[in-house]
């Protein structure tokens, strides 16, 4: 397949040029770019806007953020909206890469938003390296390029973890000539220089941000750079695809970053009725108990303590239904399951509420489209911001976060052979919600009280064995990340081998670009090209008349939803 395209779609956006001070457009298709590049002010305003691509890929709901947290089955709901239902479907389907696909913008939505802000970056570093002033005497140009050179890093990174592939883009790009995509490790490596170079920069000028380019944090030169810090790690802990790639990531250097970096990061909410950018649809719509979120069993049933769970993952998929549960020692979770109407504000104190989630009689998503996507459970961890008032998202919204740090750091300790450093970070948040601290070795399985109860069970186990320090790790990492910025639930599901069998670990080009860029349409999943393998199997012990058994019904049902998966590829084939 030839790789060499000639200004792709999305680079047309690129294509203005300048001529020293004067700015002078090239493309006279783009009047509203040229506009935007009038003058000092609006160049530094453009270069701003760019951290709102970063914003927009996080944190809202017309791109990959809703359908690939179900497919992480962390997150689960049928409705069509987002793709959730097509994609969230098992056993895992391709995914539905063309152009005419009704939720394309899934594909699309995080392609155009990094490239858009990439755009706004680069042509106002342009500017100014052609002359441009912007302030007496250039005396915020410092400020604009390292927040410009910054963005581009950060857009280029993001790339890197949603797509296979991408074009690198900056400032320096002939867009005049041809342009070659690369895979998503070059461009990782690409971000990671480009993250180093951006946090140089920074620490070398001196300067305080607006205010309102990253809503409420008028950071100054150093905490910008120590967020780049923080990105640094993000990047290079979630690029893996496999737990095999995993292995070999320079972990030392994230533990570094993750350290080092800025932590917390609250941005500002505001009504967005008012056409505010600033609000957050991952802390909104996909955390509705009443319509768009509940828990994946295969999340919440890791918490399990009434044998709901294994029951449940030995059932036939078509046949599992919702299951109600008990969770013991583990205070995050209800301690009963009241009937309560979903409908109503209840206080966080009644017994089917506990500090993060919440037990909901009703049953909302559609019984034919799949009752294993049926759940009781559901998060509220961002019912203040949710419920302050209807639909305008006023309040702290968390962007980053020191445990999140923290959770890479462990998982380095874990792959680097210190298991009682991680045990040490991953018992802080454990015995907060009152569970007793996972033993640092790393073969012994986490404490049980005296009824028996541990938490985390091994996930998809059908014994319902309790978990191993790794186990621990997992269950903290996915219950610290929750709808922080999209993508990290899935992102740490992929590197860990987490996945249902089949899930797409990437998104491919966007089917519209690959049609103006006259190169085949391609997708990943549903056991082709690109997918997650098989959850973790039962185990065999050796001598177990039972276990044989189990194994051979397991490859079975396997081979079964093989066979239907087969059919759906080949009625799902791309024409």
């Amino acid at each position: 397949m030839n790789r060499k395209l000639t200004l792709p779609a999305f680079a047309l956006a690129l294509s203005v040029g300048f001529s020293g001070c004067d700015l002078q457009v090239q493309n006279p298709n783009q009047p509203d770019r040229a506009r935007a590049l009038a003058g000092p002010d609006d160049v530094e305003t453009l270069i701003a806007s760019s951290f709102l691509k970063v914003w927009e890929i996080g944190h809202y709901w017309n791109n990959s953020n809703f359908a690939f947290g179900h497919m992480a089955n962390r997150h689960t709901a049928t409705w069509g909206n987002m793709a959730m239902n097509d994609l969230g479907r098992e056993p895992r389907e391709t995914l539905p890469n063309t152009p005419s696909y009704r939720w394309a913008y899934v594909f699309e939505g995080n392609w155009g938003d990094a490239y858009g802000g990439i755009s706004g970056a680069s042509d106002g570093i342009r500017a100014i390296e052609g002359g441009l002033e912007i302030g007496d005497g250039g005396e915020r140009n410092a400020r604009a390029l390292a927040f410009a050179a910054g963005n581009q890093a950060i857009l280029s990174c993001l790339l890197g973890l949603w797509y296979d592939q991408a074009f690198i883009v900056d400032e320096t790009t002939d867009l005049g000539g041809e342009l070659d995509t690369v895979d998503y490790t070059a461009l990782a490596s690409y971000a990671m220089g480009k993250l180093d170079a951006a946090e140089s920069q920074s620490r070398a000028a001196s300067f305080t941000l607006e205010e309102t380019w990253i809503n409420g944090n008028a950071w100054d030169n150093n905490q910008w750079a120590d967020y780049l810090v923080g990105w640094k790690a993000r990047c290079a802990a979630n690029m893996p695809r496999t737990d095999a790639d995993a292995a070999g990531a320079n972990w030392s250097q994230i533990m570094a970053n993750a350290q080092n970096g800025i932590g917390d990061v609250v941005v500002t909410g505001e009504d967005s009725s008012s056409d505010s950018p600033w609000f957050d649809g991952l802390k909104t719509l996909m955390q509705e108990n009443d319509t768009w979120h509940r828990m994946h069993m295969d999340w919440v049933g890791m918490a399990d303590q009434s044998g709901e769970y294994q029951d449940w993952v030995s059932t036939p998929t078509e046949q599992r239904t919702a299951r109600q549960m008990t969770f013991g020692d583990d205070k995050r979770f209800p301690p009963t399951n009241d009937n309560g109407a979903t409908s109503d504000i209840v206080s966080p104190s009644a017994a089917s509420f506990g500090p993060r989630s919440r037990y909901n009689s009703t049953i909302i998503f559609r019984p034919e489209r799949g009752t294993y996507r049926q759940s009781h459970y559901g998060d509220m961890r961002y019912d203040a911001y949710t419920l302050s008032c209807s639909f305008c998202f006023f309040g702290a919204m968390e962007h980053m976060t020191s445990q999140e740090m923290d959770a890479y750091v462990a998982e380095g300790h874990y792959r680097m052979g210190n298991f009682a450093g991680a045990a040490e970070i991953v018992n802080r948040t454990r015995m907060e919600a009152g569970l007793p601290a996972a033993p640092s070795n790393p073969t012994d399985v986490v404490p049980s009280n005296g009824a028996g109860e541990c938490t985390p069970r091994k996930r998809y186990d059908t014994q319902g064995r309790c978990g191993n320090l790794r186990d621990a790790m997992w269950f903290e990492h996915f219950e610290t990340v929750f709808n922080v910025f999209g993508g990290l639930e899935f992102w740490h599901g992929r590197r860990n081998d987490l996945l249902p069998a089949g899930t797409a670990l990437q998104v491919p080009i966007p089917a519209a670009d690959l049609e103006v860029l006259q190169r085949d349409i391609y997708t990943f999943g549903g056991g082709g090209a690109s997918s997650a393998g098989n959850p973790i199997p039962p185990s065999v012990v050796p001598g177990s008349l039972d276990s044989a058994l189990e194994r051979v019904a397991y490859a079975l049902e396997r081979l079964r939803a093989n066979q239907k998966l087969e059919k759906g590829m080949r009625d799902l084939v791309v024409r």
